[in-house]
């Protein structure tokens, strides 16, 4: 995911201080969900985990999730498709898939950052771990399907209006 990180941002990177900001805030995010993945309980050993870790990442998944739904989506879709515009197609198409992963990556953050890891629960972490993975590779898909089309988009009209 991170890789896929650099290539967008070295196509789009640079251009637009929304779109730069959005790409630092998910690279702050995967090195949070890298470091947590990373760790591996043994299962042996009731060693504990690094609750630490499992914090960071909660507290950048969740500013990145706002971040995301509160802040950038509306500008970016707005920027596209003009405040006027009563369908926002491409907010239409995107939001509700974003939505519906939102609410999925939510149920992890709630299950072990709000209630905390226990002897139950920890064993199923790393799976669901994987699962939060998944999830986070789909959402980036949606989302730099957004962000190639509004980069376009905005490259495309400020090259035509500075022509006139």
């Amino acid at each position: 995911m991170l890789n896929q990180l650099e290539s967008l941002a070295e196509r789009v990177g640079g251009k637009i201080k929304l779109i730069d900001q959005w790409l630092e805030s998910r690279k702050n995010l995967l090195v949070t969900y890298y470091r947590l993945v990373g760790i591996k309980p043994n299962k042996e050993k009731n060693i504990p985990l690094d609750e630490k870790a499992l914090i960071d990442f909660g507290h950048h998944l969740v500013d990145y999730l706002s971040s995301c739904h509160f802040h950038i989506y509306d500008k970016v879709i707005t920027q596209e498709e003009g405040a006027s515009s009563p369908n926002l197609l491409i907010g239409q198409k995107a939001y509700p898939r974003l939505e519906e992963n939102t609410q999925k990556i939510m149920a992890f953050y709630d299950n072990y950052v709000e209630k905390g890891i226990n002897e139950d629960t920890i064993l199923q972490l790393h799976e669901d771990l994987s699962t939060v993975g998944e999830l986070l590779e789909r959402r980036f898909s949606l989302e730099d399907k957004l962000i190639q089309e509004a980069t376009n988009s905005w490259l495309s009209h400020h090259s035509s209006a500075a022509s006139k």
